[in-house]
């Protein structure tokens, strides 16, 4: 199936053409038939060879251009109309400029009424039509002479517009469906319908949708008219949503599926503005992209004011499901009036660029993105993402870029992404983080030569300040460990090369300390006593507990790391002699008091040495 929106001026002949095309009245209001006046937007279907084609009618009168624009949002064919006539009018320019702006490549013209004028009239109308069209994305479409009243040039029309589908690219199917809903009605007993031309991929019945806040289930799925249990990219299709209130179902928001699109209140674009408009920060504006019509502010990126084509900044009233590469309409809110349009570079911008240099080199940013786009390398948008931002969320960068997960997954493996925790990080981003919590290990040590580790909160800080996100910066110690860059210990971490070494003093401390806690083994001295009496520092204290020869196994308990090897042998002997120990046995076997033996008994029972069944103890042999 193909989709074509018709445009032109008012009474040109859209309806008459379509009806004349289909058989089917597209107009769907009596009073639309009354007056003959397309109002809102009309659909009709038909039958060229191979192909399904479904028209969207649009309305001419300038009046409506709101719905027009609704119309002509999600769809890449069009069918301009200009009456012979009358020629190139008003809203044939108007119409022309945003299909243009939309980036529709794949049209036919039909000079149409040809049958109330001459034959060099019409041959005239044809000439001054393919002058307006040059220079615009239609310059070089089939232009056919016709008329929808008597029938002559049908079957031109009929064949241009099935040698145009012939020549059409596939809709694309990039695994994230978005329908632009156009209409939207209840059916009682069957709930909320929405209807409008899908895009970026399947949807089938039992599908899980999300629209705004609300999710619902498809209960089922018509295109033109017809029951189907799946539907392509590029269908018109009715859309019957389960669990859905008709009211969060309105004209320009998006049908999606869940965790696949983010939406944005602000993106940065390419624009290009129509000759004698321009674009600067004064004013309101509104934004049309699919079926969708948003209040704005748009702001040169740059800083002058943009003619012909320059970045902008966009900031929307509501926020919207947009993409990067979606194409969008941009009309002046006081003179409403069509300036130009353009196409979405960056749907997850950074805040807006102040001072000179920052602006040049987001203006190069930008560049870069349409470049990707005109390529159509998305892949790339999601290595440049992260070159502008270091890092980004994997979900959400895959949103703004326009693809999969598993596309952008593939991705980011090309080009060679970091991931760290939910995130992709560029590898010069990695590296520079890296090498800003190394060097403030390297301080931290040199600063604390006794410590075996530094707080990981060192590290952490000394990431942040580098660019890095508090969020982020766990898990990027996590990828510093597996690559080596740092060492974990225990709850600090550590350069991998980075050793304690005692001076004499530290060293007699030591000796000390140790000595005392060795003394009287299972009934060692409060460990502040000891360290105080021995010279030792709280920071000798912890390497002594860090490189395990000392055991802390309380506040102020601890015990020669020797102690923990002699209380199992000797608890070991006495469970092969008696069996089971009670605590009081154990306790008496280690020669010492209930306040050191409960605590060490529970330390063993960590450790495995000894495991407790009620109030008894089975004691495991000693290794080694």
């Amino acid at each position: 199936m193909h989709v074509v929106c018709t445009a032109g001026h008012v009474d040109h002949g859209k309806s008459t053409l379509v009806r004349a095309l289909t058989g089917m009245e597209p107009d769907r209001f009596a009073e639309e038939q009354e007056r003959g006046l397309t109002i809102d937007l009309g659909f009709a279907w038909t039958q060229l060879g191979v192909h399904t084609v479904a028209f969207v009618d649009l309305p001419g009168h300038e009046r409506f251009i709101a719905n027009m624009l609704a119309g002509a949002g999600a769809i890449e064919l069009a069918l301009l109309v200009v009456a012979a006539d009358e020629g190139w009018m008003p809203q044939s320019a108007e119409h022309l400029a945003i299909l243009d702006a939309l980036g529709v490549r794949h049209a036919v013209v039909a000079i149409t009424k040809t049958d109330a004028v001459d034959p060099e009239t019409a041959e005239l109308a044809v000439e001054l039509t393919r002058e307006e069209l040059a220079g615009s994305t239609l310059a070089g479409a089939e232009i056919v002479t016709v008329s929808g009243t008597t029938g002559q040039g049908l079957d031109d029309l009929r064949a241009a517009l099935a040698s145009m589908l012939d020549r059409a690219p596939e809709p694309a199917d990039s695994g994230r469906p978005r329908l632009w809903i156009d209409r939207s009605f209840s059916i009682t007993g069957a709930g909320t319908v929405v209807t409008g031309t899908l895009t970026g991929g399947w949807l089938r019945t039992g599908d899980e949708v999300v629209i705004g806040r609300q999710r619902g289930r498809i209960r089922s799925l018509q295109s033109l008219k017809q029951a189907v249990e799946a539907a392509p990219p590029g269908a018109r299709v009715a859309v019957n949503v389960a669990g859905l209130e008709r009211a969060a179902a309105t004209r320009g928001q998006a049908l999606v599926r869940p965790g696949q699109w983010h939406p944005v209140t602000a993106f940065d674009a390419r624009v290009d503005v129509l000759e004698g408009c321009e674009v600067d920060r004064p004013g309101a504006w509104h934004v049309h992209a699919g079926s969708g019509d948003w209040t704005a502010q748009v702001s040169p990126v740059v800083g002058p004011p943009v003619r012909g084509t320059g970045f902008v900044r966009v900031e929307l009233d509501t926020p919207a499901l947009l993409t990067a590469g979606d194409r969008f309409v941009l009309r002046e809110a006081g003179r409403k009036a069509t300036v130009g349009g353009g196409v979405v570079l960056d749907p997850d911008p950074s805040p807006r660029a102040r001072g000179r240099h920052a602006r040049a080199q987001r203006a190069a940013q930008l560049d870069a993105r349409a470049d990707a786009l005109s390529r159509s390398d998305r892949g790339r948008l999601v290595l440049l993402a992260t070159e502008e931002r270091g890092a980004l969320d994997a979900t959400r960068c895959a949103a703004a870029a326009g693809l999969s997960r598993s596309a952008a997954d593939q991705a980011a493996e090309m080009h060679g992404l970091v991931t760290i925790g939910d995130a992709w990080a560029h590898p010069a981003a990695v590296g520079a983080w890296g090498d800003a919590v190394q060097a403030a290990l390297a301080a931290y040590h040199a600063a604390h030569p006794v410590e075996r580790a530094a707080p990981k909160d060192v590290a952490l800080r000394a990431a942040t300040r580098a660019g890095c996100t508090r969020p982020l910066s766990e898990a990027l110690l996590d990828v510093l460990v597996t690559r080596g860059v740092i060492a974990a210990e225990g709850p600090g971490v550590r350069l991998p090369d980075h050793r304690v070494e005692l001076d004499a003093d530290q060293a007699a401390a030591r000796d000390a300390l140790l000595t005392a806690l060795a003394s009287d083994p299972f009934n060692p001295p409060r460990l502040s006593d000891a360290a105080q009496h021995a010279g030792a520092s709280t920071a000798l204290v912890r390497e002594l507990e860090a490189g395990g020869h000392l055991v802390r196994v309380g506040d102020d308990l601890a015990f020669h790391a020797g102690a923990i090897v002699q209380a199992g042998a000797a608890l070991h002997a006495a469970y092969t002699a008696e069996g089971p120990l009670t605590a009081a046995r154990a306790k008496e076997v280690l020669g010492t008091s209930r306040k050191y033996a409960l605590p060490l008994l529970e330390h063993l029972d960590r450790r495995g040495m000894t495991r407790r069944e009620g109030d008894r103890r089975h004691v495991r042999a000693p290794h080694g």
